[in-house]
């Protein structure tokens, strides 16, 4: 028992069932779908960011473009488009969702590591893993064609890359279980990840930048305390 409670694989599997439960037993729609739905479709055939007005193929800019895209995509890979489709655009948003997982478990592990650097990383890993993976209340999310599910996953990814950069302050070389690992990848660029990270989310869900001010407040005041002056604007300058 201990060994599959310890196994990433054993708790993505359970976490996919229970994706695959909501999306089979509890598919839902609501009205953002449809507007999600039309432009996408509107989108891969006529090829204007357009919805339907009046029987009239008419460009809108009533919502960001990443999840149209991303339904945009699913449509050309299976050959099916709006409510037709929405059974492979769920199986997609399982697969980003337990991605989210991973992410979260790799986030819980950083931020005790930041707070207790003795501690047991594969644990809290595992521990992490299989309750973001059991959630439901994010899980159901995975059922409804919303931008919820990449909102999610790109935020994690986010923070994940703000927490490392501060992990990365301490050093480039940290212990993990007595063994040597080494971050060789410089502050900035975790810097610049996290900025993409955000500013792809933006294309899902317009408030995502207020992520990243978030993390500037708190990276500010971590290097300000130190009087990193320019190592604090360079790597804002990333962000």
């Amino acid at each position: 028992m201990k060994r599959i409670l310890s196994n990433p694989a054993a708790a993505l599997a359970a976490g996919a069932c229970l994706r695959l439960f909501f999306v089979l037993k509890y598919p839902a729609g609501s009205g953002d779908t449809v507007l999600y739905e039309q432009i996408a479709t509107n989108w891969l055939k006529h090829h204007v960011y357009a919805m339907n007005v009046g029987g009239v193929v008419t460009p809108v800019d009533i919502r960001v473009p990443g999840y149209s895209a991303f339904l945009a995509t699913i449509y050309w890979l299976c050959g099916k488009t709006g409510p037709d489709a929405r059974f492979w655009v769920m199986l997609a948003q399982v697969a980003v969702d337990l991605l989210t997982c991973l992410l979260t478990a790799a986030l819980a592990t950083v931020l005790v590591f930041l707070a207790f650097e003795s501690i047991r990383p594969r644990r809290v890993f595992s521990a992490a893993l299989w309750l973001a993976a059991l959630c439901p209340f994010t899980a159901n999310y995975v059922a409804v064609p919303l931008t919820e599910t990449w909102a999610m996953f790109l935020t994690t990814l986010a923070i994940l890359c703000m927490c490392l950069l501060l992990l990365r302050f301490r050093g480039s070389v940290f212990y993990v279980e007595a063994v040597s690992l080494n971050l060789r990848v410089k502050a900035e660029w975790f810097g610049a990840f996290a900025g993409l990270a955000v500013g792809f989310g933006t294309l899902f869900r317009p408030e995502t930048p207020l992520v990243l001010v978030a993390g500037c407040v708190i990276l500010g005041w971590y290097l300000v305390r130190g009087r990193q002056w320019l190592k604090m604007f360079r790597i804002f300058a990333f962000m």
